[in-house]
């Protein structure tokens, strides 16, 4: 059976995720969480007062270091940009950010997902398909 304990202060040394043991210690480190689902979807947030951005910027630490699936980043443009893996979750995230840790009143974008396609090689397979004018049309898949 384990054991919780509560320490406070290492937050400032700790990015997402981490395991603490004794330096006399024969236990090793836990390996990092594989997470099945990969974050794809994103919203930008803003504060309703410009005042606030500090606090949100905080905010926005916390909620990366308390959802490891979640990312933060600052785009080009200046956005700050929250991705997650599902709208649910991003809601959820979205209510903490608010209530528990910025404590301020944010704008929030639509959701987006941002999808990169590309075409690696052509197939040899032939698909025949149907047009509008009834004209059977071949092409090749890629």
């Amino acid at each position: 059976m384990g054991t919780w304990v509560g320490i406070e202060g290492v937050d400032s040394v700790i990015s997402k995720t981490a395991t603490l043991v004794a330096v006399d210690s024969d236990l090793s480190a836990c390996t990092k969480l594989d997470l099945n689902s990969e974050s794809v979807i994103k919203v930008a947030v803003e504060p309703l007062n410009p005042s606030d951005l500090p606090k949100l910027l905080e905010g926005l630490r916390k909620v990366s270091k308390c959802y490891p699936s979640v990312q933060t980043k600052v785009e080009e443009s200046g956005e700050h940009i929250l991705v997650g893996s599902s709208e649910l979750q991003l809601d959820q995230v979205l209510h903490d950010l608010r209530t528990l840790y910025a404590d301020v009143e944010i704008k929030v974008s639509e959701p987006f997902v941002s999808i990169c396609e590309t075409v690696s090689e052509t197939s040899a397979v032939k698909c025949f398909a149907h047009t509008p004018n009834h004209k059977n049309t071949i092409a090749m898949l890629a």
